[in-house]
């Protein structure tokens, strides 16, 4: 038996059909001649206790040796705890699965923390994989990457019956050197074969089969904790990796041409959104997208917004018009929008999202003078200074406007919401820098004015939208007319909880910074 201990950082990507023949050529060209089969079983749970905590275990068949691996998820959606132990069996026949073996390493360590109830008893073969792999290792100025092209199926007995779904991706694995390395030749096969990033692994996809689902659930904020982060540069990297496991898994799903994607759609724009508000963050420490990326942010952001606006006329405006006997707005008078996947799978969103995930591994100085070396301790005192500056003077301004909301225009009252917005998402960003005492009932308070302002948005652009069809359709009228009178009476609800929330004692900027 062989233990090996290493920590996987890898990156998947798909691509078109019509480019398979490209990148086979691109793999055997770099030595990856023969392929290797691999076959594996997954185990795991009748209840899938392991998947449902982050963890993959699986026995597989790589010729005619035996190898048992634990995978364990962390922060980053590219990082993975990972320890594999070399059985002594060979041969057809599948060993027994001991999870023992892993209990050295992090990754089991971590199991037993967090499934402190699992007993081997209650361990079976969930799903399996077979697969065929070419792989090339590719010597870099900076360490060695291996290319693995993966093609077969995944397949699992639901129901009593055999179900699969084919496998066809490209993984790029860091074997040594940096994490820069891997992501640099993401790009270039982003830019030459039109590849997308898909953050799906096999064992997520093999849990949706084994229990007849089409996706994973829609990607949510997650809590963040940054009391363990030591500097300025382990705070970025927390944040970043945050807003990337948001926006990679909910973008991953709408890549897949899923028919129902609505609130994928919509919890990709608020991973966005964060970024968005991270951004101005790292300004101040001289970090930047660049040019061409925040040009690429900003259109796609635009572009899924339209998506947005048509999901307010279908989903919320159209069955009120309907209970008050006005008539439907058609989809299809205001415009059909193809699948999303049109933009996320597009070369510049995804060069985009590399260039953002390659800032955590940059090691940028936060200093303004790059001859100044701050102490760990002064770095992070930096950072939560930058962080109450920015909240002052965002709060400042909603301030402002709250004294004389009345005289606001829409775009001013637009403005407000952003500022809101800010906010709010740096309060999840830094809630551990924050009065605890004041910060959940601040936060609803500004939640609650979001809605409003919210909902006011979406009737102004609907406004918009519905009367460029008067005048063919006279019955649009009515909509309109309804639209504008409940407009009204919303704006009333956003002057009023935003004149609540000034009045409250902020939630940050009330702790000492030595601390």
């Amino acid at each position: 038996m062989t233990v090996e201990n290493t920590n996987e950082f890898e990156i998947k990507l798909l691509f078109p059909g019509d480019q398979l023949e490209a990148i086979e050529k691109l793999i055997i060209s770099n030595g990856g001649i023969r392929r290797q089969h691999l076959q594996a079983a997954y185990i795991d749970t009748s209840d899938f206790a392991l998947t449902r905590a982050g963890f993959a275990f699986r026995l597989r068949k790589e010729g005619r040796q035996w190898i048992q691996t634990l995978k364990a998820s962390t922060r980053n959606p590219l990082e993975r705890l990972e320890d594999n132990v070399t059985l002594s069996a060979v041969g057809k026949e599948m060993p027994e699965w001991n999870l023992d073996l892993h209990q050295n390493h992090e990754a089991g360590q971590l199991l037993r923390k967090k499934c402190p109830n699992l007993k081997p008893d209650d361990l079976r073969v969930s799903y399996q994989t077979d697969i065929w792999r070419r792989k090339a290792l590719i010597n870099t100025q900076l360490g060695s990457l291996e290319y693995a092209l993966d093609s077969g199926f995944i397949y699992s007995q639901l129901n009593d019956c055999v179900s699969s779904i084919k496998v066809l991706e490209l993984e790029i694995e860091l074997k040594a050197g940096e994490p820069l390395d891997v992501l640099s030749h993401a790009k270039n096969l982003i830019k030459n074969h039109g590849a997308y990033i898909d953050t799906r692994s096999k064992s997520e996809r093999g849990f949706l089969l084994a229990n007849g689902l089409q996706a994973s659930p829609a990607m949510r904020a997650k809590a963040i904790s940054l009391n363990k982060a030591k500097n300025a540069q382990e705070i970025i990297a927390c944040l970043i990796d945050s807003c990337l496991q948001q926006v990679l898994a909910n973008q991953s799903a709408l890549n897949a041409e899923l028919d129902q994607y609505s609130e994928y759609l919509h919890q990709l724009r608020v991973g966005l959104r964060r970024l968005k508000v991270l951004f101005k963050y790292l300004a101040r420490h001289d970090i930047h997208l660049g040019d061409e990326g925040l040009e690429a942010f900003k259109r796609a952001f635009d572009q899924l917004g339209g998506y947005r606006d048509s999901d307010y006329v279908t989903g919320t405006l159209n069955p009120i018009l309907l209970s008050l006997g006005g008539p439907e707005i058609k989809l299809a008078s205001i415009k059909e929008l193809p699948n999303p996947c049109f933009i996320t799978k597009n070369s510049e969103f995804q060069l985009m999202l590399v260039d953002v995930m390659s800032i955590s591994y940059l090691g940028a100085s936060i200093s303004a003078d790059p001859e100044d070396r701050r102490g760990d301790k002064e770095q992070v005192r930096l950072v939560r200074k930058t962080i109450n500056k920015l909240l002052d003077g965002g709060f400042s301004f909603v301030a402002d406007r709250a004294s004389r909301f009345s005289e606001l225009q829409d775009d001013q009252i637009h403005s407000v919401r952003k500022k809101m917005k800010f906010i709010r998402y740096s309060l999840e960003f830094f809630r551990d820098y924050c009065n605890k005492s004041k910060y959940a009932k601040f936060n609803k308070s500004i939640a609650d004015a979001l809605e409003y302002f919210g909902l006011f948005n979406d009737m102004c652009v609907a406004i918009s939208r519905i009367e460029a069809l008067t005048q063919d359709d006279p019955n649009m009228l009515f909509a309109l007319g309804w639209l504008k009178a409940e407009r009204q009476r919303v704006r009333s609800l956003c002057g009023k909880s935003l004149k609540k929330l000034v009045r409250m004692d902020p939630a940050w900027g009330l702790k000492t910074l030595n601390t």
